[in-house]
């Protein structure tokens, strides 16, 4: 901060470029704003990496479903950054710099292809999470022969259990084994669909939160 007599303009107050003036008993002075870089980051900044490390850390863990679910965004940027945008926009909560992730609201998957239909999930036998569903009566895009995907994630353990292409549209259901280290942890449950050929997938369903038996 530095003392002045006299600016070039004269005597001001405010922020003019890079500096600041102000009036402090009677004496004119000025201040540099303050230079916010990778040493000295800014709240936003701050907060920018908070937000882009916890999604960051959490879908690098499932990058191969990523690449796959994402896969139509292709037009000027990359699955990954697609999947980044769209969970970082939507799925982040609580307030700077202690942000965590809406599981609800997380997407595994996104594209054009008809959800499902009418899904239940019983826990009743050990280890495993029994999914059903109805098919669509009818679908603009979709087929009985699209490929249905289940992704569980325990928080507890910080484990997946992806079964990728696990059965057929119109197989109307598929139960998913987990670990039995897993009994009595509670477990979040997505649903995706893909194409038989691989080319378009749904947007993915979350299912909920469920306490494996």
């Amino acid at each position: 901060m530095g003392t002045y007599k006299k600016g070039v303009l004269g005597f001001f107050r405010g922020k003019i470029g890079t500096v600041v003036g102000a009036v402090w008993n009677g004496i004119h002075y000025m201040r540099s704003l303050p230079d916010f870089g990778e040493d000295n980051p800014s709240p936003a900044q701050l907060n920018a990496r908070a937000k882009i490390e916890i999604m960051g850390s959490w879908l690098k863990q499932i990058k191969a479903q990523i690449n796959i679910g994402f896969q139509a965004f292709t037009n000027g940027t990359s699955p990954w950054s697609a999947a980044m945008g769209v969970n970082l926009k939507n799925a982040l909560t609580g307030v700077g710099p202690d942000y965590s992730i809406d599981f609800s609201k997380l997407l595994i998957s996104a594209g054009e292809l008809d959800k499902i239909n009418g899904i239940a999930v019983a826990t009743s036998t050990d280890a495993q999470l029994d999914v059903s569903w109805v098919l669509n009566g009818s679908m603009f895009a979709g087929k009985p022969t699209d490929l249905v995907t289940l992704m569980a994630y325990n928080p507890a353990q910080a484990e997946f259990v992806l079964a990728k292409d696990a059965a057929p549209r119109s197989a109307l259901s598929y139960d998913l084994v987990v670990p039995g280290l897993w009994s009595t942890d509670l477990v979040h449950l997505w649903l995706s669909v893909v194409s038989a050929d691989g080319k378009l997938v749904s947007n993915s369903q979350y299912l909920g939160e469920f306490e494996v038996q």
